[in-house]
């Protein structure tokens, strides 16, 4: 079917004049921009836009309200998110705000066989702001902390002695602190966004599958870059501190987030397997007629 002009094209419109403002502010006129993985967000909106194409290109076409209470309970949310976002201003209520108002567009003018389209929206959004964002920025010194103290305990009860006074750990003639990216908030925020993208493109999911998933991304992200502590603190006791701040601390990086992306695989798998496990044997018996 064809696209032409419409009156639905107008309150997408206004929406991407919204994406737009916002991703302006955030990133040509920030002058912190390139300081903060917080512009990300402005790309995994577009991102998900993208992947959510059919159901938006299905409400240009102006085929008849889909679920107008859904849709426009929806546009209601977004619009206080939205606006309390600028006046803050802070950039988080703001994109929280944007992925609620695509969400309620989406609800509103698509037929409503893309009522899922539009909830998945909004859900990504919720899920990708609150635990990919907030949460981890409320918990992030206590991470910090809780990962430097593990990981001297390990080290301390396996090969040599370590101490750790808050986030900062002392072995040897060496000191090693555990910032913000050593304790998985980076990749907190990164697994979010690909477990979503992830989850969509994916095979279809019941929802206690797709809640394990999603909240399995902190805990795994928690624990690979525990990981990558130790791998820090063993390469400058038996190399050097040269070696551990090189090209090798940003190596140690990627390889965590591989890993953290290896583990969600598996955690999927393993879900799907015990699914089938639990499902009842299909009867394949031929019963041959009179």
């Amino acid at each position: 079917m064809s696209l032409r002009p419409h009156a639905s094209w107008f309150p997408w419109l206004l929406f991407l004049g919204l994406f737009l403002h916002s991703a302006l502010d955030y990133t040509l006129f920030d002058p912190y921009f390139g300081n903060s993985d917080e512009p990300l967000l402005i790309a995994i909106v577009a991102v998900l836009l993208w992947v959510e194409r059919r159901s938006i290109l299905a409400s240009l076409r102006g085929e008849g309200l889909g679920s107008p209470i859904i849709g426009f309970g929806l546009f209601a949310v977004g619009t206080v998110l939205f606006t309390f976002g600028r006046l803050a201003p802070v950039m988080i209520l703001q994109v929280w705000g944007l992925f609620v108002l695509a969400a309620g567009l989406v609800a509103v003018l698509a037929p409503r066989e893309y009522l899922r389209s539009a909830l998945f929206i909004a859900f990504s959004g919720t899920v990708v702001v609150v635990l990919g964002r907030l949460g981890p920025g409320l918990l992030s010194s206590e991470l910090a902390v809780a990962i430097a103290s593990a990981s001297a305990a390990v080290i301390t009860a396996t090969l040599w002695p370590v101490v750790a006074n808050g986030v900062t750990l002392y072995f040897g003639p060496y000191s090693a602190t555990v910032t913000e990216a050593c304790s998985g908030l980076n990749s907190i925020f990164s697994l979010m966004a690909l477990s979503l993208l992830y989850l969509r493109e994916g095979v279809k999911r019941n929802p206690g599958h797709i809640a394990l998933l999603v909240a399995c991304v902190i805990p795994v992200a928690v624990l690979t870059n525990f990981l990558r502590v130790m791998m820090l603190i063993l390469a400058t006791w038996y190399v050097g501190d040269w070696f551990s701040q090189s090209l090798f601390h940003e190596a140690s990086g990627v390889v965590a987030f591989v890993l953290a992306l290896l583990l969600l695989s598996g955690i999927d798998r393993l879900s799907f397997h015990a699914s089938s496990m639990n499902q009842p044997p299909k009867d394949t018996t031929a019963h041959a007629g009179n």
